[in-house]
């Protein structure tokens, strides 16, 4: 009985030192594989490396800053609302380049540039954890720079892009009394169902149609 407890505690030992050993491997795989998860997204969007590739494929000369951006275009008329393009944000001297980066190379898709900028409506102001929106004589640009390893704002390049946005002395509003959404003069039907007792209660109301609209005329 002696001799058949100690066989089953020494590969009890043995099984319990042998986990040990894997988790210690899977460990050390890990941290190699989250370092290089890492480095790719910083490396896409912040690195040396890859500003010269931005340089080269973009066809740019100087970057002042870069960073993961979400961006949407809302041509004035429309209904607000979206679904954000996700690519990189460049800061240049004389534009906001946005692009994708598609098979290991970086693909222009919008330009923005100061002149074209009449105004911006940014809550909380300059360097506030929020995105603003930009207004052109046709379109609102919304605008969400972000950390390159998590969906928060880049604080530090909103500050610079809004720099250039704005380094023709455009006006922009910070306080929340600034809309940028009015009635269309389009009435849909809204019919809402709501229990009342026993019964089914159904509402049927005309409801307005909101489109984005410049504030630039504000002041």
């Amino acid at each position: 009985m002696v001799h058949i407890f100690t066989d089953a505690w020494h590969h009890k030992v043995f099984m319990t030192h042998r986990r040990i050993t894997m988790l210690r491997i899977l460990l050390v795989l890990a941290v190699p594989l989250t370092i290089t998860a890492c480095s790719g997204s910083v490396y896409q969007y912040e690195s040396p490396e890859a500003r010269h590739q931005m340089k080269q494929d973009l066809k740019l000369n100087t970057i002042i800053d870069s960073s993961r951006m979400n961006w949407c275009l809302h041509p004035y008329g429309s209904a607000p609302g979206c679904k954000p393009e996700k690519g990189i944000g460049i800061v240049t001297p004389d534009a906001l380049v946005m692009a994708h980066f598609v098979n290991g190379q970086y693909v222009l898709d919008r330009v923005l540039r100061s002149k074209d900028v009449l105004c911006s409506t940014v809550p909380g102001g300059r360097a506030a954890n929020g995105i603003f929106f930009a207004f052109t004589a046709s379109d609102a640009y919304m605008l969400g720079p972000l950390q390159a390893d998590r969906d928060e704002i880049n604080t530090r390049f909103k500050s610079r892009m809004f720099d250039y946005l704005h380094s023709d002395g455009q006006q922009s509003f910070s306080g929340p009394e600034i809309n940028f959404q009015r009635p269309s003069g389009v009435k849909v039907r809204k019919t809402t169902i709501a229990p009342a007792g026993p019964s089914t209660l159904i509402l049927n109301d005309m409801v307005d149609v909101l489109e984005v609209y410049s504030p630039c005329s504000h002041t």
